[in-house]
């Protein structure tokens, strides 16, 4: 009779290891399904700015339009327009050391920027 119990303590025992074991995996699934659906609720809608820039490319200064510098890291809004007055202003960069020449533009700047802009030799400068 003992043996009989025995048997049957260790057979609950097992069954309720194995149901533990279910569960747990099954949690588990479930928390890192709920840690991907957070994680891409965060993510940015459109990743294609920083897809594109992970690419050689870069921007003419003498031609780029508003919407392509926004792709260029470590220029904003007000850099941008003074970028775009600047160039209305004096018809264009000779050199990309030319933007010393606009308030927020230091040689580290210009130096961590001169990997996305460059100065087309062919691209249209007017000539004042």
């Amino acid at each position: 009779m003992q043996s009989e119990d025995w048997e049957s303590n260790v057979s609950m025992a097992i069954s309720a290891r194995n149901g533990a074991l279910g569960l747990l995996a099954v949690a588990s699934l479930l928390a890192l399904a709920s840690g991907s659906l957070r994680a891409s609720r965060s993510q940015p809608e459109s990743l294609a700015p920083q897809v594109q820039l992970m690419q050689p490319w870069t921007v003419d200064l003498n031609e780029a339009t508003s919407q392509e510098l926004h792709l260029v890291p470590g220029l904003g809004p007000k850099l941008i327009e003074a970028i775009l007055t600047h160039r209305s202003e004096r018809g264009g960069f000779d050199h990309l050391d030319d933007l010393a020449e606009i308030s927020g533009f230091k040689e580290q700047r210009i130096r961590a920027l001169s990997r996305y802009l460059r100065i087309d030799p062919s691209s249209p400068r007017d000539s004042d």
